[in-house]
């Protein structure tokens, strides 16, 4: 395996913007689509803040974080990943059920910490993350140029 070279970390920091930029751009509108309906629920309404109490770095960073994370793993693997827009789907989607799927089936047949609803919404947003990021970081991305 190859060094991160100065190369490797040009491509690395242009997908972690185009892949950052992207979803800060999408999740908003989809954090309002996936969540208004429990935010409306009067059995949540203690779940959830207003919008305008919403200390928003928190949820920025944890964005940043996780894509800027997910493209050193993914430069680190990308030899024996498969290649382009199939192989993106294919990598989010496992990624999705290791990461998100699994380990919410097992809290969630433990124990009962929040409404099964609302745990598969966030599941399935996250889910939409790790793909579009997996997209992003694995369409282009040829080590021969």
């Amino acid at each position: 395996m190859n060094s991160l070279n100065t190369e490797k970390w040009n491509r690395i920091l242009v997908r972690f913007l185009l892949a950052f930029s992207f979803w800060e751009a999408v999740s908003i509108p989809v954090r309002m689509v996936f969540f208004s309906k429990f935010y409306f629920d009067p059995t949540f309404k203690t779940m959830f803040v207003p919008i305008t109490d919403v200390f928003w770095i928190g949820p920025v960073f944890s964005d940043l974080l996780f894509t800027l994370s997910f493209g050193f793993l993914y430069s680190l693997m990308k030899e024996s990943l498969p290649q382009g827009l199939v192989g993106g789907f294919l990598v989010g989607i496992l990624v999705s059920i290791i990461g998100f799927v699994s380990p919410m089936l097992w809290t969630l047949s433990l124990t009962n910490f929040a409404p099964t609803v609302l745990v598969w919404v966030w599941v399935a947003y996250y889910s939409i993350f790790t793909i579009s990021t997996a997209v992003i970081y694995s369409v282009g991305w040829n080590a021969e140029d």
